[in-house]
């Protein structure tokens, strides 16, 4: 745009020169010197309207991913909240209705149990993301040394609802006796969402790796699947919250978009850091959580 506007000055400038002339004279360009610098602030100006306007592009395109990302959120939660609710009132409803085995009953409070449980984990992972969005510290008060080995046991555990047999499909590589000094929930916020993103991420009978390794200045917690994988789009974004894959849409995968943001503010909030590789779709994921020793 720049050099057309240098063209068609220098082409126009008899032109130019004879309307200024018949509107005010002193408009005119006394010697060479004048021209160029009349050109040099087009150059300026214009350059200035490009920036602006793919700064104002860029900007929209953002806001519109921002609402995009949003609708999604507020559907998956819809979704997530719907699915338990339903699951309960049946439940419930069946319960008052009829008059039931002692054992059919106590299978329906479990299921019960089981939803609400669910419930309480969705409203708290809006919760825990809306204070580390707005920078709140939360890890401080829980200090202590901690097993590693019990500590993903632990975890695996929250997890059984995602898959009875989740303990046959997750392989656990610890080195005896590893411990780390730091926070209790950190450490939870951290394996819990890992740990359930592979577990969704991948085939239902996918195994799943943990590994511990342990170094003078850090503790690395790799969290590798064998699933879907990431494009490098995904790489670039996955951590942003509200961001879900194409992938994870198109194929109706239940979540929120907030589980690996949690992860990256947790470990940005303890000093640590977290990243992530993988070969392309269809090659699974690797998720390394490196914390401070």
């Amino acid at each position: 745009m720049v050099t057309l506007w240098v063209i068609w000055f220098i082409g126009r400038r008899r032109e130019i020169e004879k309307l200024a002339s018949q509107l005010s004279p002193s408009l005119l360009p006394t010697d060479d010197t004048s021209v160029v610098a009349l050109i040099v602030v087009g150059i300026v100006l214009l350059s200035m309207i490009g920036a602006g306007t793919i700064l104002l592009f860029v900007w929209g395109q953002r806001q519109t991913s921002l609402i995009q990302q949003q609708r999604h959120f507020v559907s998956s939660v819809t979704h997530e909240l719907r699915t338990p609710l339903a699951s309960i009132h049946l439940a419930y409803e069946t319960l008052t209705k009829r008059a039931l085995p002692e054992e059919t009953q106590k299978k329906l409070l479990s299921m019960s149990i089981v939803d609400i449980e669910r419930l309480i984990r969705l409203v708290n992972q809006i919760l825990i993301s809306s204070r580390l969005d707005r920078g709140l510290s939360m890890f401080n008060d829980d200090i202590r040394t901690i097993d590693i080995a019990k500590a993903i046991n632990a975890v695996l555990e929250t997890l059984n609802h995602l898959d009875p047999n989740l303990k046959d499909r997750v392989r656990v590589r610890c080195p005896e006796g590893s411990t780390w000094y730091g926070s209790q929930n950190a450490l939870n916020m951290v394996l819990g969402n890992l740990l359930e993103n592979a577990i969704k991420y991948s085939p239902s009978k996918g195994a799943v790796e943990v590994s511990i390794d342990k170094k003078s200045d850090q503790m690395d917690v790799i969290v590798k699947d064998f699933g879907l994988g990431l494009s490098k789009r995904d790489k670039k974004r996955i951590f942003k919250m509200f961001y879900r894959s194409d992938n994870a849409t198109s194929r109706a995968i239940p979540g929120t978009g907030l589980g690996l943001f949690i992860v990256k503010t947790t470990m940005e909030q303890i000093g640590g850091h977290i990243s992530v590789s993988s070969s392309g779709q269809g090659e699974g994921s690797t998720f390394i959580a490196s914390f401070p020793a």
